[in-house]
């Protein structure tokens, strides 16, 4: 039998997608065009947008026959409508995917659907290996409980794996792989108690580190809540991912972020002062309820301040069981709209900047996802940076933004991934 996966979402989606086909495929066929007899809907229900595109997929396929499976965060808070009015024949939770086997054949044999859900997993096999990176999830859920995040509703609380497994990993899966990146929801929350002794993620980093001290390591995602200022844990790292959400004080409050703007703005310059080439790259949520014109404005000029080297950013949507639904919310659309182009716009520049403040620095980077600007000359995107370098068959000659008559072409293209 042939089975098609379709992965709405984030890169752990992904990687529990990976995680599937690799499961699967010592049983059924994995194929990428449509002439699939098993269907797996690999869910996300952080943003709205991203939730409606699974109702609309839902709909378009729904007088098909085949065998549906859905899993991920939309199973645990909608299994019932979409048991009931989009006819799924399977529905398992992220933490319940090594049992899709069985259920597959129970299916089968009993002729019935299926609805498999477990709390929490202590499994943890069948690491995602990608080219020259390995991607490893060290920990799933969330104890924070952000007043706009389901992610504590639909992952879970926090579950931490094992330390021994996860240097085994690495250990076995080495061939080959120049960067390794610790992910989950919050990953500098990691804890793991070893012979009584607690292991936190810092701890963690540091004997990786010490034992594969020829990679590079990065993580994402991380909370300010968990951060310490360690300069040894920064000479180790190139690239911090720490989401700011807003720069009002109040904003933050209102939001459960439980950390003030202003001290985060200092950890960020005293990091930049010792290591002033040191990436930061940072989520922002525009149009929280109650956020006027003052706070929206604090937060540009931050931006333009702090120079993030790559900024994710989203406008609030109201998501269910959170605490925010119940804010009271009169921002209109039009002026959504608006708040986004100028947020958008400021960071453009920022790019444009940082980049000009680089030229003809010397940097140690994986060069991958390479493209052909003209016969020799290429362009890498990397840790926020555009790289121009020049390949002959005798010699490499890298620099940053070589010619700036190419920025603006190479910037047009990548500005499309800000969102």
């Amino acid at each position: 039998m042939k089975f098609f996966i379709k992965t709405f979402g984030c890169q752990i989606n992904n990687y529990d997608s990976n995680k599937l086909i690799k499961i699967l495929k010592k049983n059924f066929f994995y194929i990428k065009n449509l002439n699939f007899e098993i269907l797996i809907i690999n869910t996300c229900s952080v943003r709205e947008f991203c939730q409606k595109k699974i109702f609309f997929f839902l709909k378009k396929i729904k007088f098909f026959s085949f065998l549906s499976i859905l899993t991920g965060c939309s199973s645990n808070i909608f299994f019932n409508i979409f048991i009931l009015k989009y006819y799924i024949n399977i529905i398992l939770n992220s933490n319940s995917i090594f049992h899709i086997l069985n259920l597959i054949y129970m299916y089968y044999f009993y002729k019935c659907k299926q609805v498999f859900f477990i709390n929490y997993y202590n499994k943890f096999k069948n690491f995602n290996f990608i080219k020259s990176n390995l991607y490893i999830i060290i920990m799933d859920g969330c104890n924070k409980y952000c007043s706009y995040c389901i992610i504590p509703y639909t992952r879970g609380r926090e579950n931490y794996f094992d330390i021994l497994k996860i240097l085994k990993s690495i250990f076995i899966l080495n061939i080959n792989i120049k960067e390794i990146c610790f992910f989950g929801q919050n990953v500098n929350s990691y804890k793991y108690f070893l012979k009584d002794k607690l292991i936190n993620f810092y701890l963690l980093l540091e004997l990786s580190y010490e034992i594969f001290n020829n990679y590079k390591f990065y993580y994402i995602t991380s909370n300010f809540k968990n951060l310490i200022l360690n300069l040894k844990f920064y000479k180790k790292i190139e690239n911090l991912h720490l989401p700011l959400q807003s720069s009002s004080n109040y904003i933050l409050t209102v939001m459960n972020r439980n950390y003030k703007f202003n001290f985060y703005k200092k950890l960020i310059y005293y990091i930049k002062k010792i290591f002033p080439l040191f990436n930061f790259n940072t989520d922002i949520i525009i149009c929280f309820p109650g956020e006027n014109n003052i706070f929206f404005n604090k937060t540009l000029i931050s931006i333009e301040k702090i120079l993030f080297d790559k900024s994710y950013i989203f406008i609030y949507n109201k998501r269910s069981y959170t605490n925010s639904i119940f804010f009271f919310n009169n921002i209109k659309l039009v002026l959504k709209k608006k708040r986004f182009l100028k947020i958008n716009l400021k960071l453009k520049n920022n790019i444009y900047y940082i980049n000009k403040l680089i030229i003809n620095k010397i940097f140690l980077c994986i060069l991958k996802n390479i493209f052909l600007l003209n016969n020799n000359l290429y362009f890498v995107y990397y840790s926020g940076r555009i790289i121009l370098f020049i390949y002959n068959f005798k010699y490499i000659k890298i620099n940053i933004l070589l010619k700036l008559k190419f920025f603006k072409k190479i910037n047009n293209y990548f500005f499309s991934n800000i969102y």
